[in-house]
């Protein structure tokens, strides 16, 4: 399986030095990308002018949404990039590399992202949904070391467009690079689809601190299997033991006895 990972420094000089370990560790260095206001990478940025932050954020914002499907997260990516920080993506990673990339990473201290999307949405900013603190099992990966970016005030770049001018949060303790799968491994939905699970998740989840995103791959994977070929027309009961496996081998940091319930309320929406 193909990840993504992606971490948001403060400073350029920091997510350089980043890149610079992990392609001397053998990470080929097209996968790997920096994102910021005022970023060469034309993918990021095309023909967008630095002072034009309403288009730089849809541009940005549309890059993330490739990358990661439409997890709230992209949102914070583009805010990040729009307040003046610098975000380091690494795609495809694969199983046996994203742990070694994720530990080449929190060397240089990215920023804790919930923390200041909290302090961004204390000052106004209403880019993400807020779907609860817990963090996404398996798009966060915790160590022990703390991280001391985190702590470091606003960059310059960004005061233009903060909302007010109180301190970042503290840094908190735990790694700050995040994994995501590949977009590619992530089965669509439509939108109807993803208001039908958001509510759903909403009456069943949402008291257990989780948000939809902890789910969302849940659904849409019990949705994709019912459509299959492999298994259109057959009842959840004949069919459990294999998606199961499935399950266990493409997300092994999601337990599956607790998204089981959210795998077969997809798998209804089709069948039912």
């Amino acid at each position: 399986m193909a990840h993504t990972l992606a971490a948001v420094f403060a400073l350029r000089d920091m997510a350089e030095r980043a890149r610079h370990d992990l392609i001397t560790a053998g990470f080929p260095g097209a996968s790997i990308r920096l994102h910021d206001a005022g970023s060469d990478d034309t993918s990021a940025t095309e023909n967008i002018r630095r002072d034009d932050s309403d288009n730089l954020l849809d541009s940005v914002k549309h890059f993330f949404t490739d990358l990661f499907g439409n997890h709230a997260d992209r949102h914070i990516y583009a805010e990040a990039v729009r307040r003046g920080h610098v975000v380091l993506t690494l795609e495809g990673a694969s199983d046996a590399d994203i742990q070694r990339a994720t530990d080449i990473v929190e060397r240089y201290a990215p920023l804790d992202i919930d923390a200041h999307a909290e302090h961004w949405r204390a000052g106004g900013w209403q880019g993400a949904p807020q779907d609860g603190s817990a963090r996404r099992q398996g798009a966060s990966m915790q160590s022990d070391a703390p991280s001391q970016q985190g702590s470091m005030n606003e960059s310059p770049g960004s005061q233009q467009f903060a909302s007010d001018m109180t301190p970042p949060p503290p840094s908190s303790a735990g790694a700050n690079a995040r994994r995501y799968p590949g977009a590619d491994n992530l089965p669509g939905t439509s939108y109807d689809d993803e208001q039908y699970y958001r509510s759903h998740w909403s009456a069943t989840y949402v008291a257990t601190g989780a948000r939809f995103e902890d789910y969302d791959p849940a659904y849409r994977y019990g949705h994709s299997m019912a459509s299959s070929d492999s298994y259109r027309g057959r009842p959840w009961d004949d069919v459990e033991a294999d998606l199961r496996s499935t399950w266990e081998h493409t997300y092994p940091q999601s337990a599956w006895d607790n998204f089981k319930a959210a795998v077969r309320h997809g798998w209804e929406r089709i069948t039912s």
